[in-house]
């Protein structure tokens, strides 16, 4: 098939123009004068029949065509940039600053984040841990994990990651007769462990099941998953946590998961960006993509 593609230099042009907001700082991007960088703009609109800029006293303003067409020639550099490093690789690799949730950092991305390092082993890699969603990210973090709705002031978010929960309790629990868990109706008399910022998992669970939870004494608040896990894994006390946390607590037999019952939590892990960010960092890309293919397994 012959592909009747757009003039590359026209798409370049366009994308850096559209990020910096003006042709001078474009063309001092892309080492041209502001004379070709519009020239390249004007050609490129001419090729597609449609505006892609409004020209302003003091800059540009995307037109309605041009904001929908800006993503996908932004992805489309960005496939390219990321399958040309990893099969040739790159000279110039750096370091990259990943946050995400303590909980996720540890039981989920750390485990799989030596897989990136061997694929792209120039890349330094700095993983930080943050409790709290809303915490701001600083200047310094690449790759901005949240674990939230998907919706942030001045954000852009992509989701990466949904999963479900399930009931997980120490093996005891569901040994012997009396008193052992066997329905979700056990759970209730149970004192069970409430992650903050999820608390809610709890009574809709139950809602689900079509029971109501009872507020009772007893109860155990906590701030990360990691701590709600090592409670349930040492007392009494029942946890419902995501799927993906438990395998080795299961394997290592000190937590079972006493019931076939789960529920899809909804919240989901996103990767967050300011709008006001004009471009990534090349590593930025390359972990991005590989999070997309390898790190919801």
């Amino acid at each position: 098939m012959k592909y009747q593609l757009p003039p590359l230099n026209g798409l370049i042009a366009f994308e850096s123009a559209a990020r910096s907001g003006n042709f001078a700082r474009a063309a001092e991007e892309l080492n041209l004068t502001q004379s070709t960088v519009s020239h390249r703009v004007r050609m490129l609109e001419r090729h597609l029949g449609y505006s892609l800029f409004e020209r302003l006293p003091r800059g540009l303003r995307l037109t309605e065509s041009g904001k929908a067409y800006l993503p996908s020639i932004r992805k489309a550099f960005e496939q390219i940039f990321s399958s040309t490093a990893g099969i040739f690789g790159r000279k110039d690799q750096g370091s990259l600053t990943v946050r995400a949730p303590v909980s996720y950092s540890v039981l989920w991305l750390g485990p799989l984040i030596d897989g990136f390092m061997q694929e792209y082993p120039g890349i330094e890699v700095r993983l930080i841990s943050s409790i709290w969603a809303d915490e701001l990210a600083t200047d310094e973090t690449d790759i901005d994990l949240r674990l939230g709705f998907g919706i942030w002031p001045r954000c852009r978010a992509r989701e990466v990651l949904r999963d479900r929960v399930t009931a997980v309790c120490c093996p005891q629990l569901v040994k012997g007769k009396a008193q052992a868990i066997r329905r979700i109706e056990d759970l209730a008399a149970r004192p069970l462990i409430h992650v903050m910022g999820i608390e809610d998992l709890w009574m809709k669970y139950f809602d689900l099941a079509g029971m109501r939870l009872d507020v009772k004494r007893g109860d155990i608040h906590v701030d990360s998953t990691i701590a709600a896990l090592e409670i349930a894994a040492s007392s009494r006390c029942v946890a419902l946590i995501q799927q993906r946390f438990i395998g080795r607590y299961l394997a290592a037999k000190r937590l079972v998961a006493p019931l076939d019952s789960t529920m899809e939590m909804e919240q989901a892990i996103y990767l967050v960006e300011p709008e006001s960010r004009r471009q990534p960092k090349p590593e930025a890309i390359l972990f991005s993509e590989w999070l997309g293919q390898d790190g919801g397994e």
